[in-house]
């Protein structure tokens, strides 16, 4: 299956920012005439602040980077086909992947482009007197983001009893050893055992089984297309 074709290097891009420390501040200019600023000291806006600092410095390199719809999904695009999401985080990674049943619906609707089409780029920080300091980074596929060894199929956040968002692995799990089979088996199981009302369980994995298959199938044959044109 392919992905972005230039994934190497917004990979190589990201890593360069690895030790980087940011400032994020703040400029008031008074009725008086008088400028106030200051240091903004504030870990909920640090992932907004990032895509807007990320953005240009991809942009720079790859002109066909492009922001997503403001407060919503992707965060970015590459060339009107590829997505990105941006996540951040410091100490343990709690941020929220999607809600559990909107995701569910994603998948259904287009199991290629939230698999296989969507990347996710994964900073770790710390914060110290305002200052970020970005200390660690991954880039990787959303199977590879996903905890499969808890109470339920998949890592996730439960509210009153429902299952509300998909959260992350550990950071340090971050693609190790996980598959597109065994993200596509444990989502169809969490469809199976989730307490959310869900209009009708087995038709969606079947769905999402059916798309995933074909897709296996689709990139066989294109394999074997290449070969025979190498053999010829």
């Amino acid at each position: 299956m392919s992905f972005d074709p230039k994934t190497d290097e917004i990979k190589t891009i990201c890593e360069s920012l690895i030790g980087c420390k940011i400032n994020i501040g703040y400029t008031i200019n008074l009725k008086s005439g008088e400028n106030l600023s200051g240091e903004i000291n504030n870990c909920n806006i640090i992932g907004d602040c990032m895509e807007d600092i990320i953005y240009p410095l991809i942009k720079k390199y790859i002109p066909t980077f492009e922001k997503g719809p403001k407060q919503a999904s992707p965060d970015f695009y590459n060339s009107n086909i590829w997505e990105w999401e941006l996540k951040c985080f410091s100490n343990t990674p709690c941020f929220d992947i999607s809600n559990f049943n909107s995701y569910i619906s994603q998948l259904e609707d287009n199991l290629e482009k939230k698999m296989y089409k969507t990347q996710y780029l994964i900073f770790k920080y710390n914060l110290n007197d305002g200052v970020i300091t970005i200390t660690n980074f991954k880039l990787c596929k959303v199977w590879q983001l996903i905890n499969y060894t808890g109470k339920h199929p998949i890592s996730l956040q439960c509210k009153k009893g429902m299952w509300y968002n998909i959260r992350p692995c550990s950071f340090n799990d971050i693609n190790t050893n996980k598959t597109p089979i065994m993200f596509v088996k444990k989502i169809c199981e969490s469809i199976d055992k989730t307490p959310n009302k869900m209009e009708d369980k087995q038709k969606t994995i079947d769905i999402i089984y059916n798309q995933f298959y074909k897709l296996q199938f689709s990139n066989v044959i294109k394999s074997l297309n290449t070969l025979n044109k190498r053999l010829v």
